[in-house]
């Protein structure tokens, strides 16, 4: 089984146990490495990431369960880094690129305008609250919280057929999908997370005849129209092939510039000059799918291109620690890895 799990949250944003709790069922699991990846602030959201204040905290506490478990295990200091996230990244052993939110091309503007206006400032209170101000459904949307958002943030205004529906949520998958594309540039992460987290709803939940979203496990068949996402539509797939296409490029043209993996530097894995995936059990454990990120689809296209697969759990409680490893282990991709 991999020896090793580096996406894990505490008590520090929206995770159940405490950093403490999470790194002993990393012992307990058997794991020569553990990252611990608090979710990094994004002032436009402050619902579930850590706070400034907090961050500093964990910063500081991490460093010294390392120092107090080193005979047991090396423990990583990392971040799950969000796409619109604004914090030092100086102090971590790596980071995770995610993206949990989209944003309209007004919400963009706005927010490089917030940014541009206060850039240089030390005090970032001012710059936090103007971005804290835009608004939700409007100029930005959660990708994950509930499977109704997304579909506010599309279907804004009268959708007269089923079809505009379906063209809509195609375009919020292109969207969603090109701002995932650009995580490596934008981030410069070492593991891209959840590839395709905007299908977290996807297995549960889907349209009813009046458009409504519903649960099907609820409604049954007879309820059920069609999925959030037509997945097999050629503009999705194409969408999906571009934003992998996009990271392995990224990917090349840091190793032209001499970059290395953070996950190299510290002996965990090889990755030469291909990006680094993880295959996420979370939404498993948390009973929202019952397979893993990224579909089968995109895990052979990204194999195809020699990307590297690594399994991360996601895990959000100490329970949850490797959760699924031995189950979908066949899925990794590791070549001339010392983590396996």
């Amino acid at each position: 089984m991999q020896n090793f799990d580096l996406h894990m949250h505490t008590t520090y944003c929206d995770g159940k146990d405490s950093a403490e709790v999470m790194v002993l069922s990393a012992i307990e699991n058997g794991l020569a490495f553990a990252g611990i990846s608090g979710h990094s602030f994004t002032p436009h959201d402050q619902s579930y990431c850590m706070s400034r204040e907090g961050t500093q905290r964990y910063i500081e506490e991490i460093r010294e369960l390392k120092q107090k478990y080193a005979e047991s295990i090396t423990l990583l200091l990392g971040t799950e880094l969000d796409r619109y996230a604004d914090i030092d990244l100086s102090p971590y052993d790596y980071y995770i690129g995610s993206v949990h939110y989209i944003f309209s091309e007004e919400g963009r503007r706005k927010r490089a305008g917030i940014l541009t206006r206060h850039e240089g400032e030390a005090d970032r209170s001012a710059s936090d609250s103007d971005t804290e101000a835009l608004i939700k459904f409007e100029d930005w949307c959660p990708v994950d919280d509930y499977a109704e958002d997304l579909c506010t943030f599309a279907l804004r205004g009268a959708v007269a057929d089923s079809e505009e529906r379906r063209e809509r949520m195609l375009d919020i998958a292109e969207l969603y999908f090109d701002t995932v594309g650009g995580i490596v540039s934008a981030t410069g992460c070492d593991i891209i997370g959840h590839f395709d987290l905007l299908t977290k709803f996807s297995e549960g939940w889907g349209f009813g005849p009046a458009g409504n979203v519903i649960s099907r496990t609820r409604c049954g068949a007879a309820e059920f129209v069609s999925d959030i996402f037509d997945t097999s539509d050629k503009r999705y797939i194409a969408s999906w092939k571009k934003a992998i296409d996009r990271i392995f490029d990224d990917c090349t043209e840091r190793y032209r510039k001499g970059y290395r993996n953070r996950l190299e530097k510290l002996g965990i894995l090889e990755a030469g000059d291909k990006p680094v995936f993880e295959i996420n059990t979370g939404a498993i454990s948390k009973g929202y799918r019952t397979l893993p990120y990224p579909a089968a689809d995109q895990i052979a296209y990204i194999k195809s291109k020699g990307g590297v697969l690594i399994l991360s759990s996601d895990s959000h409680a100490a329970g949850t620690v490797c959760y699924g490893f031995e189950e979908f282990g066949n899925l990794v991709n590791l070549p001339d890895s010392n983590g396996i």
